[in-house]
Formats: structure tokens, sequence, C-alpha cells
């Protein structure tokens, strides 16, 4: 017991010494002074039961975080300096690139002078095979060793600069910067760092040029008539090859980018005074907050700029360069990224994707012959399997007796109901289509070709299938392929199997009440503002010259309405009027 009560007086409990208190705290400070001694005698023992090689490893990586630090201390040391700051020592620079990517063997460090009578210490790092020989040997490495230095640049580290920077390097594009995650993310790429002792500003000398793929024409889509140029893997060949379409000075490339390993290069194309700046404002801003670790492909940067989530594709996706120019000339956004041959174009409607530059090549005529075709295709493939199987499993009084009879007569000792049979052509028709996918051509055709007579003949033969049922089906697959966008056709045999459903159970009704969902959810559908039916819901008479039907050219006057350009006509105007009030509907677009 305490001298007072403490939790009567609510006083302060009194400080009796404590032998044991004493013991405690002398026991730890002796466990704190025991525990490095233990923990490096714990080491000691892991490393004897290590073998030689192991050891020699541990040592090599000891002595590799020595270097990368020590190459990172006169950057810390410079006045203001940071680990992320080029601090003008060309030997910590050395040290820091030889102990970071330049463990790989394609990352060449090479130490040279600047001048050739000051012989200044600098160093010139690059990556071998993405970088001309010819400008880092001659027009880099030559030049500045052979350059004589006047009186000003040998005593000023500025004035040393800013002569190699306009009269040694005799590359046609040099940039300057400081930063090591910039300076890094440029090495990677093919541009050649040139470092020059003193000065805290490194060079940016353009020398990217690595192997590509050669331009090659329109494989996924192919064209008769017209241009024949297809994009390839390189981003600046895509701007070349719009640039040279498009010869306007309002033609603008953003770039942004994207992936935190990747560091891939996205580009937002768009023609200033034209396409809506409500738009590129949206895009834009759904990129940068794009957070990844790697980016590959257009697809990839397309997912987070969706304005809703869909069943139906809300870009057009395309490797036709014409086709990218065009958009771009009505109004619309291009998306560019390095290392894919597709480019996506935005806003897009469902209209976009039943087009096809081959349509103005042609007369208005098979054009618009052409654009028929597809529509009664869709509606061939959606439509045609869903009322065989209502009308002659769940509806035959809607059916002609006659006809009734016919189909029954063919289908006599089939085994399965219309529904069944169905289902295993068409698992055998998408068997076939993937393993073509994923054969060459020679074979895919070989494969699609017997594949599909040998499988029909023997069904047909052991009386598993209705030979009708085979001519619908093989109608119904060709008709769904018909849609010149491939992204839109896995939309369309989701949506089939939602009609052949509606069919089995409740018969026309139900493919009615399927087909009235389907055109809803679509009216529902906007695409950066725009209606996805667009021009025909909301209808805009003027639009529709270009839809089903394709007028003659020379009627086409005013950009598409729907897409709310700045410059709505058609007619040359090589400055674009500026400062156009936007569109309501586009003010409301999601940033």
């Amino acid at each position: 017991m305490w001298p007072f009560d403490h939790r009567r007086n609510r006083g302060p409990r009194p400080v009796i010494p404590n032998r044991l208190d004493d013991d405690r705290q002398v026991g730890g400070a002796v466990h704190a002074l025991l525990d490095p001694t233990r923990a490096a005698e714990r080491t000691i023992q892991r490393i004897h039961g290590l073998s030689r090689r192991n050891i020699r490893d541990l040592v090599t990586e000891a002595g590799s975080l020595e270097g990368k630090l020590s190459g990172l201390l006169p950057d810390l040391d410079a006045p203001g300096g940071n680990l992320n700051t080029f601090a003008g020592n060309v030997e910590a620079a050395y040290q820091r690139l030889k102990n970071t990517v330049g463990q790989s063997p394609d990352i060449i460090l090479r130490r040279i002078t600047v001048g050739k009578n000051i012989k200044r210490p600098a160093l010139i790092a690059f990556a071998d095979g993405m970088v001309d020989n010819e400008i880092v040997d001659q027009d880099t490495v030559r030049v500045t060793e052979l350059y004589e230095v006047n009186e000003e640049a040998a005593t000023d580290e500025k004035a040393l600069h800013a002569t190699v920077l306009r009269q040694m390097v005799a590359a046609g594009h040099v940039t300057t910067s400081s930063t090591w995650e910039s300076l890094l993310i440029q090495l990677t790429y093919g541009d050649t760092l040139l470092f020059v002792q003193g000065s805290a500003t490194v060079l940016v000398i353009d020398s990217v040029k690595f192997q590509a793929r050669a331009i090659d024409r329109p494989k996924s889509e192919p064209s008769i008539k017209g241009p024949q140029e297809a994009f390839n893997d390189i981003l600046l060949t895509h701007m070349n090859q719009i640039r040279r379409r498009i010869r306007s000075p309002w033609l603008h490339f953003d770039s942004i980018q994207v992936g935190g390993y990747t560091a891939t290069s996205v580009l937002v194309a768009h023609i200033e005074g034209l396409t809506n700046p409500a738009v590129v404002a949206a895009v834009k801003n759904r990129i940068h907050r794009i957070r990844r670790d790697s980016v590959q492909d257009v697809a990839e940067i397309t997912t987070y700029l969706l304005d809703q989530r869909s069943l139906f594709p809300q870009f057009r996706l395309t490797e036709r360069v014409d086709w990218v120019v065009r958009d771009l000339v009505n109004g619309k956004v291009a998306l560019l990224v390095d290392n894919t041959p597709f480019v996506a174009t935005m806003p897009s409607v469902l209209m976009d994707f039943y087009q096809t530059t081959q349509d103005y090549v042609f007369s208005f005529w098979e054009g618009t012959l052409v654009r028929i075709i597809r529509a009664m295709g869709l509606m061939l493939g959606l439509f045609l399997m869903p009322f065989y199987i209502a009308l002659f499993s769940v509806d035959p009084d809607l059916v002609p007796t006659k006809l009734v009879l016919t189909v029954a007569g063919s289908r006599l000792g089939i085994p399965f109901p219309p529904i069944m049979e169905v289902i295993l052509m068409w698992v055998i028709i998408e068997v076939l289509r993937e393993a073509a996918n994923r054969l060459p051509t020679e074979l895919a055709v070989t494969l699609g070709t017997v594949g599909a007579v040998v499988v029909g003949t023997a069904i047909v033969k052991a009386g598993i299938v209705d030979p009708l049922l085979i001519v619908m089906v093989t109608l119904t697959a060709l008709a769904l392929f018909t849609t010149p966008a491939f992204e839109l056709t896995a939309a369309w045999r989701w949506l089939f199997w939602a009609l052949i459903l509606g069919a089995y159970v409740f018969g026309v009704l139900g493919i009615l009440v399927v087909a009235v969902l389907i055109v809803a959810y679509l009216s529902s559908l906007e695409s950066f503002g725009v209606p996805y039916l667009s021009p025909i819901g909301p209808l805009q008479i003027a639009d529709l010259k270009d839809s089903i039907v394709r007028f003659p050219l020379n009627l086409f006057n005013n950009r598409p309405a729907y897409l709310h350009p700045i410059d709505v006509s058609q007619q040359i105007k090589p400055f674009a009027t500026k400062g156009v009030p936007l569109v309501k509907r586009q003010k409301r677009i999601r940033k």
C-alpha cells in the first residue's frame, strides 16, 4: 500500500527507487550493444554456409552498391544539389551511369575531350544499335575533339557550353537537360548524351536510328482502290505520314509519356481551330490520370478514356493513314502510341464502324450499294437464326403449312432440337476461326476450306445436323463478318446469342423485346458527349449524306455537325477562325 491512496486524492504517484528497474535498464542497454555483434555473428555464420560462387556474387553486388552510392555523392555535395540533378562532374556521371544502366552491354560510355587546344574532359553516352553511328562518330566525337576553342570559352564554363551547343555539335536537333530522370529516359530511347566538365546542363543529341518494320499495305483493312499505306510501329513515322497529307501549320501533336517503366510516348493529334477544344482537353486530362507500370498498345490507353463501360467499341482503331487523316479533317482527335501500328480516333459513333476509305474512292452508286449490303448483312447475321428457331420451334403457327412440312421433312431423323444444332455448329465455326487466326496464312486458308467442307459433310451424313441449318449458320457467320471494323464483330456475336435465347424462350416476341433493348442501350451510349447513334438518333438530316447511303462528294459542304467542330465549313480556309463558343453539350464532357 502506498503512503496515501492515490485513487482518492488523485495526487502524483511517489517515485520510489527500485533496484529491479535499474537492473532492467542496464540489461536493455547491454542487449542493445550486443544486438549488432550478434547480427554480425549470424551474418558470418550464413556466409560460411554459402559456396564460393555465392560469396563472389555477394562481393560483386556489394561493390556495385558502393559504386552506385559513390556516384551519387558529387551531386549531393554540389551547392543546392540533389539526386535528380546533374552537378557538372563528368567522372561522377560516368560512375553513376556505369553502375546503373551502364551494366548492360548495349549502353556505351566513352570518355572524350572537348577542344583541341584545351582538352576539357567530357563524356558521351548512347545505346548501341539505336543511334545513327555517323551522327555520334563524325558529327559529335570528331568535331568536338578537333575544334579549337577561343580564349573566352577556354576560361568560362558557360561560354564553353554555349560554344559546344551552337558551333561544335553538327547534329541537326540538340536540346539540353539537367535532370537524371529525363536523361536516362532519353538515353534508353536512342538519344546521345554529352556531358562537359563544369557544366550542369547536358546536351541531348537527337541520334535516334533503330531498326523498324517497313511501311506495308494495310492487312486488317485491305482496299481494292485508294491509298495503300499503313502505319508501322514507329511513332515518328506516324507523324511523318500524317504530316505529309495534312500540310497545315495548325496540325498539332501533343506528347504525353505514360508508363512508370516503359515511359511510352503517346501523341494526341488534332487540328487547332477546327477540332472542338473540349474534346482535346478531355482526352489529355484522362491520359494524364493513367497510372500504369507498362503501356504496350493503344488499346490499353483507350480503356481509360471511356465515357462508360460498354460492349460496343467507342474508338475506331485503324492502321490506315488515309482514314486517320479523314477523321482529323472532320474534327476528330487521333491517339498515336509508340510501338503499335494502330491509331485510335475519337469521338466515334456506330456509323463510323461501317465506313471505309474505299467508299469514297468509288462512285456514288457503288459506294451506296456497298453500304446497303453491309446493313443487310448485319440484319441477316443477327436475325436469320433467331427467326428460324422462333418460327419452327416456338411459333410454327406463324409459318405457312407447306413451308412447315418442308422443314419438318428435312429434319426427319435428327435427334437434337434446333437450338442444340445451332450451338453445336456455332462452336465448330468459332473453333475453326480461332485456329485460322493462329496459323500462317497459307495453312489458315487450307484449314478453313477443308475443315468447313469435311466437318459439314460428315455431320450431315451422320444425321446430327439438318442440312438447311448448315446453310443458315454459314450465311449468318459470313453476314456478321461483313462489318469493316473487326472490333465491332465481338459485340454483335454476343448479342446474337441474346437474340437466340429470346427466340428460344419467347419466340418472335422475345426477338422483338431483345431488339428493342439493344436499340435503347445504343441510344444511351455517348462518346465524349456525342450520341452513339448519330446522325440517326438524334436525327440530323444534313449528316445523313454520309451514313447508310453515300451522297456524291461534291455535296459534302459541311463537316459532321454531331462532332461540334469549330470550323464547320468544308471550304478552303488557310487560317481557321478562333474564339468560336463551344456547344453547351460539349461543355459537359467529363474531364
